[in-house]
């Protein structure tokens, strides 16, 4: 650019003083000749001083719009190229599967018109997804009990939840999470470095509730209201509440402060909880809006009401997971798979679980042998004997351990057309040569395919695995499915830019997990509970289970 610049400077010095129209083609020499001659009668003929200025700020002017036109038009294709590169992806979302829109319609057209009669409840959510979820459904119970409208706050997804805080803690820090103001953070190119305002930008996104989830049959029966920020300003901007006395605030200091009974409670009775609040109590509060703390817990809620009780049911059965990507590649991966498999879903590594992993990878196994194939435990610890060859794991769940425990006497072995479904899709799809021969013992010739659920990296080179790898000739996990996995890479929340691949990767391994004939997870996990009681009874169209 400053070549450019330099030549056409000196163009226009030619053109200006050398070759002016009003100068015949001899000027050259006769100018250089009256210079230097000492003739009177000579004279220097120069364009006047005025007239050189007046073509210098010409010049000035006409390089400075030049810049700005560059700079301007840069800005432009900076700007444009991005967002277009955006709105493509968003276009591409889902490209080879059925259309599917996330609804944001509250968050980008606000949300409804608030009657001045209505009443809210409202609460803090916290933690993982499945921590959210159970508060949600607690949240929803309770709502209708009451007849308040829910104020409901979005799913945050991401590697670094919020963790549960007192509740003048949480709210600040719910507050401080929001991405106000952020939205040029999506539109930065990966080449670039991000802005220090933007460094935690894709660490967690915010999604509505009926993106994971089929609310139809809630909203029928209740009134959802949407929050989508933590502000302070919030309830009387959106609610018009602006009396302190219209609001009712519960403020825990501990996660495990108020249990919500419909029966007066009584200390005798709780395990957790240090405080009864009673249903009833709560009906005759007068104020427009109640606020919650935390409402996670599988116990919240003691209901002995049975409308109450057929509320909860209702709720937590809706509480499926309902996304068109997730169902099509996981309907996908079950048809691979025969339709007929054995799952676990194994949790190790968090810290909770990390400290427990080898326990809980044994609870695993003996349920397997155990409850499903109906192995005595000298015969399971005989097959434990003639693999430790094969596998590097200290045994730490001696049988007669995991036989006393609730869950081994409440199992159910698997039943012969069970056994025949799984036996014909293993036939089909299994090479039965891999598997360590001691397996026939227990588990006979056709050995089904043992699908692991797990969020355990590399889960093919985990020590942890090598039991279940060494028994089934089968076994496969989510990495085996890459050619159905493609829709992931397009999937995007078009409210923040963010990506959304691995944020619902654990959803796809949980759903996949579920269609199973049967599945175990671990103990103490509310994910596992999630994918047992909910997924899994839904997909075989069994009665839900109701914890608390």
């Amino acid at each position: 650019m400053l070549s450019s610049l330099r030549a056409f400077l000196i163009l226009f010095k030619f053109n200006g003083y050398l070759a002016s129209p009003n100068v015949g083609p001899s000027f050259g020499k006769c100018l250089a000749v009256g210079m230097n001659s000492p003739n009177p009668y000579v004279q220097h003929r120069g364009q006047p001083r005025n007239r050189q200025t007046a073509k210098l700020v010409i010049l000035l002017l006409l390089l400075a719009l030049a810049c700005l036109t560059c700079f301007g038009t840069a800005y432009y294709l900076f700007k444009t190229s991005y967002e277009t590169r955006n709105l493509g992806l968003g276009r591409a979302i889902y490209a080879d599967t059925p259309t599917y829109q996330v609804d944001v319609s509250t968050h980008v057209n606000g949300p409804r018109v608030v009657q001045s009669t209505e009443r809210f409840l409202a609460y803090l959510p916290h933690s993982g997804f499945h921590n959210q979820r159970i508060a949600f459904e607690n949240a929803l119970v309770l709502a209708r009990i009451l007849g308040r409208t829910l104020i409901v706050p979005p799913i945050r997804l991401g590697n670094k939840p919020i963790p549960y805080y007192p509740f003048d803690r949480l709210s600040r820090q719910l507050a401080l999470a929001d991405k106000t103001g952020l939205k040029h953070c999506a539109d930065v190119p990966s080449r670039l470095a991000l802005p220090s305002e933007c460094l935690d930008y894709y660490d967690s996104t915010l999604l509505p509730w009926n993106s994971l989830v089929d609310l139809t049959p809630v909203k029928t029966k209740q009134d959802l209201l949407p929050r989508w920020n933590f502000s302070e300003e919030w309830f009387s901007e959106e609610l018009g509440i602006t009396d302190d006395e219209e609001i009712r605030y519960f403020r825990d200091q501990t996660p495990y402060q108020y249990r919500l009974v419909d029966n007066g409670g009584g200390a005798n009775d709780r395990t957790w909880y240090t405080e009864d609040i009673a249903i009833d109590f709560l009906a005759q509060q007068t104020q427009r809006l109640l606020v919650f703390g935390t409402l996670f817990g599988s116990t919240r809620l003691k209901l002995e009401v049975e409308a109450h009780q057929m509320i909860r049911k209702e709720i937590r059965q809706a509480m499926t997971i309902a996304h068109p990507v997730l169902d099509d590649i996981s309907q996908s991966i079950f048809r691979a798979l025969g339709g007929a498999y054995l799952a676990i879903h194994l949790r190790a590594s968090e810290t909770k679980f990390r400290k427990s992993s080898q326990v809980n990878a044994q609870a695993l196994w003996w349920t397997l042998l155990h409850c499903w194939y109906n192995a005595t435990a000298d015969e399971i610890l005989e097959l434990e004997e003639q693999m430790q060859g094969t596998s590097t794991q200290p045994r730490t769940l001696s049988g007669t351990t995991y036989l006393s425990t609730p869950s081994a006497r409440q199992c159910k072995p698997l039943d012969d057309v069970e056994k025949y479904a799984l036996a014909s899709a293993s036939r089909s799809k299994c090479r039965q040569s891999t598997a360590h021969p001691s397996r026939l013992s227990v588990m006979g010739l056709n050995t089904p395919f043992l699908y692991i659920a797990t969020d355990l990296n590399n889960s093919r080179h985990q020590p942890l695995l090598d039991r279940f790898r060494a028994l089934f000739p089968c076994v496969v996990d989510i990495s085996d499915f890459s050619q159905y996995l493609n829709p992931l890479d397009h999937t995007i929340n078009p409210m923040d830019g963010v990506p959304l691949r691995t944020h619902l990767f654990p959803f796809l391994d949980a759903l996949v997990a579920a269609k199973a004939t049967r599945v175990v997870g671990t103990k103490g996990s509310t994910f596992s509970y999630y994918i047992e009681d909910v997924l899994w009874r839904r997909f075989h169209n069994v009665p839900i289970k109701q914890r608390g």
